[in-house]
C-alpha cells in the first residue's frame, strides 16, 4: 500500500513539475486569486533558436581575399628538432654554465618535447628539473613569431620558460630563477 502511495506521490509531482517548466502560455496556478498573491511572470529561454548564415559566393575577388588573409598573419618559425647548447645560473656560491639539450616535436603553433640542464643538482633551477635529471623534463609550448612559451607538460607551476628565437638560435630564461639557456639547433 505505501508503495503504491509512494508511486501516485512521484507521478504527481513529475506532472506538475513538467506543466511548471512549460515554454509556452501560462503554467497552472496553484493557489486561489483570493489569496492575495499573484503568480510570478518569469521570461522563459526558448528551446531552440535558429540563425540563418549566408556563404560567400566564391568569385575571383574572393579568393585574392582568401590569399591577402594568409599572407597578412606572419608565419611561426618551425623549432622542430634537436638543439644543444648551454645553460647558466646560481650553483652553490658561484655561477655556473654546463650543457643543454632539447628536442621538440612542432605540429603548427603548439608542440611537445623535453630539456635536459645538465649538472642542475645544486644549482637554483625547479625542483622537477634536478628530479627528472638527465630524463628531461617534459614540456608543451606555443610558438609566436618571434618567442616560443613553454611549460611543463603538467603545468606552469612546474616549469616555466620564455626563448626569443633568432633563426637557428634560440635565447631563453627560466621563470621564477636566474637562470639562462642559450640553445642552437643541430645540424
Amino acid at each position: 500500500m505505501g508503495c503504491a502511495n509512494l508511486r501516485l506521490w512521484l507521478l504527481a509531482s513529475v506532472l506538475a513539475s513538467t506543466a511548471a517548466c512549460s515554454t509556452g502560455g501560462k503554467g497552472p496556478v496553484w493557489w486561489p486569486p483570493s489569496v492575495g498573491f499573484a503568480p510570478v511572470e518569469r521570461p522563459r529561454p526558448a528551446l531552440a533558436m535558429r540563425v540563418a548564415l549566408t556563404l560567400p559566393v566564391e568569385s575571383s575577388e574572393g579568393a585574392g581575399g582568401k590569399e591577402r588573409l594568409l599572407t597578412d598573419e606572419p608565419a611561426v618559425p618551425d623549432i622542430a628538432g634537436r638543439w644543444i647548447g648551454v645553460w647558466s645560473g646560481f650553483g652553490v656560491l658561484t655561477r655556473r654554465v654546463s650543457m643543454a639539450r632539447a628536442e621538440f616535436t612542432q605540429a603548427g603553433r603548439w608542440g611537445w618535447g623535453k630539456i635536459v640542464l645538465s649538472d642542475a643538482l645544486a644549482a637554483d633551477v625547479p625542483a622537477v628539473v634536478t628530479y627528472r635529471g638527465a630524463l628531461g623534463v617534459p614540456v608543451v609550448f606555443d610558438v609566436f613569431p618571434a618567442r616560443v612559451v613553454m611549460k611543463h607538460e603538467a603545468g606552469g607551476n612546474y616549469l616555466s620558460a620564455v626563448f626569443r628565437i633568432d633563426g637557428d638560435r634560440m635565447l631563453g630564461a627560466l621563470r621564477g630563477h636566474d637562470t639562462l639557456i642559450v640553445l642552437s639547433r643541430e645540424r
